[in-house]
């Protein structure tokens, strides 16, 4: 069955029903109620995009960093949300269409809502405020469910500061790459008070650094991300460069796999993106892909606003070695040399697999395009490739600045000359430097860059 629309006309009392029958269908929906279901989220988009724009032009009063963008929620998330509320009236599910706007800092998040209320068209019709009473599981971010003033068609507005929207993608890179159902179910325990934990960031205490610590080491967290992210920048980068070739493509799908890497559609019409998402899910009930709008995109903004799908960064990454070398300054002046030792030690092998990563990313930048290139003796790089380069030297050097501070902080705390903590510090650490320094520069001379 292909995509067909037809025209919207369905009461609250045909949406409750169609609510039943999808819970009755969970497992695979069948092709009239999967119809039914594409007919009543596409039915939002008219009254979604007036807000979105709406929203675009409030958010031009802030600042053009902020990031403002909109999608009609997943059928896969739709379906997952009445199985889980099996008492909810379908009718009342008001975030079928949603605006997300990521602001720098919370001062921003309530400015907007300000603007929102003090609006000619919009209206907010209820609030949920998890930034002053964050969800259990550490969750934050202002919800207000919003309509036009001459509509009663009601959309989602989430509004959340940088921090707590890279705290909520990771979350969805969990569950997608250990399978822990965190967001629904928090299936994972353990990963879910792992996440709990960073949702304080640096607000932690030693033992919950210790905590979070072990977390990394059990599960290979880091290295994980890390591995995954390395795999998909350049195809990633490659993707965006032919996206940035095409005039007005302003909808984007974006179809993301555990073990493969992820692929960016774009489009200029809405209908026609939205065809083709219809088609993915049809095909396959399971897939894990997002349509969504970006007025004015960028590799930067799309990389930010959907980490979770694009998966080339993070910032945990970098939340993650301040959390190491917070503890490695802590055991050196408690002068507890053994669990410094520990600490030291995991955070340069995180440390040696991060730049084996981004040295890998650059060689594969040269690679594809001295391949590609006419002249391959000669071959000089573009500017996007120049780009390409610079972004990942400027991981290299934060890498390089952060290990600097580091030793600076060793030097200081270094036990004095003739005790035991002296010959522990001086011999150890300088094996394990010497190990991580040498296989680091093993593969500098591999890749003859």
């Amino acid at each position: 069955m292909s995509y067909n629309k037809i025209e919207f006309n369905m009461t609250n009392g045909d949406i409750n029903r169609l609510g039943n029958r999808i819970r009755a269908e969970y497992d695979t929906l069948n092709d009239d109620t999967l119809l039914e279901l594409q007919n009543f989220r596409t039915s939002h988009k008219d009254t979604l995009a007036k807000v979105f724009n709406i929203l675009c032009n409030l958010n031009r009063k802030m600042g053009k960093q902020n990031i403002v963008t909109y999608r009609i929620k997943r059928f896969e998330s739709i379906i997952g949300k009445l199985y889980r509320y099996p008492k909810m009236e379908f009718s009342r599910m008001w975030d079928i269409g949603g605006c997300r706007c990521i602001v720098s800092n919370n001062e921003e998040v309530y400015r907007l809502k300000d603007l929102i209320q003090k609006s000619e068209y919009l209206t907010i019709r209820k609030e949920y405020d998890y930034i002053k009473k964050p969800q259990e599981e550490g969750y934050k971010s202002l919800h207000l469910f919003i309509s036009l003033k001459d509509d009663k068609t009601v959309i989602e507005l989430q509004i959340r500061n940088k921090e707590d929207h890279n705290w909520a993608t990771l979350v969805e890179i969990t569950d997608l790459l250990f399978d822990a159902k965190l967001k629904e179910y928090g299936k994972n325990k353990e990963l879910l008070r792992f996440h709990y934990l960073l949702s304080k960031r640096f607000d932690l205490s030693t033992e919950e650094k210790k905590e979070v610590a072990k977390i990394i080491k059990k599960y290979k967290y880091f290295e994980k991300l890390s591995n995954v992210f390395s795999r998909n920048y350049i195809q990633i980068r490659k993707q965006w460069l032919n996206i940035e070739s095409k005039h007005n493509h302003n909808y984007f799908l974006i179809e993301t796999k555990k073990d493969e890497v992820p692929k960016i559609t774009s489009y200029r019409k809405f209908d026609e993106a939205e065809e083709n998402y219809f088609n993915i899910y049809k095909n396959n009930q399971t897939a894990n892909v997002v349509l969504t709008h970006l007025p004015k995109p960028n590799y930067e903004q799309i990389s930010i606003a959907y980490s979770n799908y694009i998966l080339t960064f993070h910032s945990f990454l970098e939340d993650s070695y301040e959390i190491f070398e917070r503890l490695i300054e802590k055991t050196l002046v408690d002068k507890k040399y053994f669990e410094f030792v520990k600490y030291f030690n995991l955070y340069n092998e995180i440390v040696y697999n991060h730049v084996k990563n981004l040295m890998s990313e650059v060689s594969e930048v040269y690679r594809i395009s001295k391949k590609n290139s006419k002249n391959y003796n000669n071959y000089k790089p573009n500017q996007k490739e120049k780009d390409w380069v610079q972004d990942i030297n400027n991981q290299v050097k934060k890498r390089q600045d952060k290990q600097k501070r580091i030793q600076v902080s060793m030097r200081q705390n270094i036990p004095k000359n003739g005790t035991l903590g002296n010959y522990i510090f001086t011999i150890i650490t300088k094996r394990i430097a010497k190990k991580y320094n040498t296989k680091i520069k093993q593969i500098v001379d591999k890749m003859d860059l």
